[in-house]
């Protein structure tokens, strides 16, 4: 029990210091990390935006299923509860409970809603944390390129049998006995890797022996190494450094992916809160019109009990009362799914109680030719210009796979000191015990199938690579044109449900006042008109949907949109825009 508590404090302390060098490590980590990329966005961008993957302590948690061969098993059973479900048709006559009032709902303009999302969204941490392991890949590689230093320490006991000799004279006599001996090695060097090729190594070792019954040193040695290893030709020149080539390229490409998810993001955000508003606006017009047909129903009754009007009159009207009904009813279910799904995409928990309104910024496009909008996409993408630099990329490896059909000629070299060995001194060498070798070894290229086909296919490679980025710029002209012509639709059918929405708001009054007045024997032209007044104005806030997603996607296709980092768009005067609503 003593020994043990005497342990206690020892196993707690070097616990605090496995914790704090783990925490240190992260740290660095995210210090080194959080400056490439921001020295990179700054290279390839022009500008900084936070990709902070936010800290971490080490903590992961433990649990019993971690080993267990067979984690969580699911219960054959069910809940009572869903044994034996009632189905009825016929309305409980149970008393309702009375139902708790709402809670108030957050609004959430679409800024805050995307800087939400830039903050909680499962999909833009992993976006971000994409980002941060190329740039953690690229401080590996970059280290690989500084001196490797290695240190090794090592120590053994060794017992051999040996004799000794007890007495004297007649009465001596030989009894066995065992010699002792600790002996400890220390290595330290340091690597270099040329950037032409090769690497250089010094290297030193000291050794010492101690024997354990005379307790006395018996033996310190010391070596010192200094060896040089040069590529002539295979291996030798830039394709000796291509690892940090493609690593550096890689963290812009990954700088560039992310940029490009941002503003994807925020596209698919603003097409989902675009979409609320346009469920929203359909309550708003089927209550509205549930509250007329409302009207409409209880006169057209009267009118009928008092014999003025057909009963199928009255009946007709009530129908179209409760199509509307339902129509407003259905209408907030689909808004509330819509906003769960919303909240699950913006990483917020769906019983967060939000809401939804009009946004303050007016959407406009750019009205520029085709052409223009065509040659401006081809210089802004940035998916594009990733391809454009694999091209590059695959060139590369062409050369390397080349490079690699050559024998491998290398100088090598080495020199050597030790120690004087008549001294017990490990740190001074004896010029007079230097060793010098130099030496070139040149390959026989017997067998050279294996490079010849990493040589072919580094060629379909570099093929295929410039094949994509045809492909891409293909797919840039398409997606340019069909967002102009995305644009042009959405404005039209805006134009179009705007009028209809004026033609059938005077169809409606003017049936409305024809009936009341008794000069139309049918309400059917006032349902009619009633109908097809909530259909138009459905239409159009569809339309206008549309229309604003379609101007974010232009935005996006040509390269030119951009966001911050408090989720606002980012907007570049011009003086020849289209608004929404506008005319040509």
């Amino acid at each position: 029990m003593l020994r043990t508590g005497r342990l206690m404090p020892g196993a707690a302390a070097v616990g605090m210091l496995l914790t704090g060098c783990q925490s240190w490590f992260v740290a660095d980590a995210d210090r080194e990390v959080r400056r490439l990329i921001e020295q990179r966005q700054r290279a390839a961008l022009g500008e900084i935006h936070s990709a902070d993957v936010g800290a971490e302590d080490g903590r992961i948690g433990s649990s019993e299923d971690m080993y267990s061969f067979v984690p969580h098993p699911a219960d054959p059973d069910v809940p009572e509860a869903f044994r034996k479900p009632v189905v009825t048709s016929q309305p409980s006559s149970q008393p309702v409970p009375d139902s708790q009032p709402a809670p108030e709902r957050k609004v959430y303009t679409l800024p805050d809603a995307v800087a939400y999302a830039m903050g909680h969204a499962r999909e833009f941490q992993f976006a971000k944390e994409d980002l941060y392991l190329s740039a953690l890949d690229l401080t590996l590689e970059r280290h690989l390129w500084t001196p490797q230093f290695v240190a090794e320490v090592s120590a053994g006991l060794s017992q051999s049998p040996s004799t000794k000799t007890i007495g004297q004279g007649d009465n001596a006599r030989t009894i066995p006995d065992f010699d002792r001996a600790m002996t400890a090695v220390a290595q330290a060097g340091v690597t270099q890797r040329l950037p032409m090729g090769g690497e250089v190594t010094a290297q030193m070792i000291n050794t010492l022996v101690r024997d354990l019954h005379s307790h006395a040193t018996t033996g310190e040695t010391g070596q010192m190494i200094l060896s040089a290893d040069l590529p002539l030709l295979r291996g030798a020149g830039r394709v000796a450094l291509e690892s940090r080539y493609q690593a550096e390229r890689d963290l812009i490409y990954a700088v560039r992916n992310f940029e490009q998810f941002r503003r994807e993001y925020l596209v698919t955000i603003a097409t989902d809160y675009f979409n609320l508003l346009s469920i929203k606006s359909e309550i708003e017009n089927a209550r509205a019109s549930e509250q007329a047909l409302r009207d409409d129903a209880q006169r057209s009754q009267a009118l009928a009990d008092k014999g003025q009007a057909l009963q199928v009159e009255a009946d007709r009207a009530q129908v179209e009362y409760l199509i509307a009904k339902n129509d407003a009813i259905n209408a907030e279910a689909s808004y509330d799914t819509a906003l769960d799904r919303f909240k699950i995409t913006l990483g917020m928990p769906t019983d967060t109680p939000i809401d939804v309104v009009e946004p303050e910024l007016e959407l406009v496009a750019p009205q520029i030719p085709e052409a223009e909008a065509i040659e401006v996409a081809m210089q802004y993408r940035l998916d594009l210009l990733n391809q454009l630099d694999r091209v590059d990329d695959a060139r590369r490896q062409v050369l390397v796979a080349r490079n690699n059909l050559l024998p491998a000629f290398n100088l090598r070299g080495s020199m050597s000191a030790d120690s004087d060995p008549d001294r017990k001194n490990s740190m001074i060498y004896s010029n007079e015990n230097a060793t010098w070798r130099g030496e070139a070894v040149m390959e026989i290229p017997v067998d050279r199938k294996a490079e010849r086909n990493d040589y072919r296919s580094s060629l379909i490679a570099l093929r295929r690579a410039e094949r994509q980025h045809e492909l891409g710029r293909d797919q840039v002209r398409l997606d340019v044109r069909n967002a102009l012509r995305q644009l042009e639709q959405a404005r039209v059918s805006m134009e179009i449900q705007q009028r209809n929405i004026d033609i059938n708001a005077f169809r409606k009054e003017q049936a409305r006042d024809l009936f009341s007045v008794g000069r139309l024997s049918s309400n059917r032209d006032v349902v009619e008109a009633e109908n097809a007044y909530r259909t138009a104005k459905n239409n159009f806030a569809s339309a206008q949907s549309d229309y604003r997603t379609a101007v974010l996607e232009f935005l996006r296709d040509t390269g030119t949109l951009r966001v911050d980092d408090e989720g606002k768009l980012v907007r570049f005067e011009s003086p020849a825009t289209v608004s929404e609503g506008s005319r040509p």
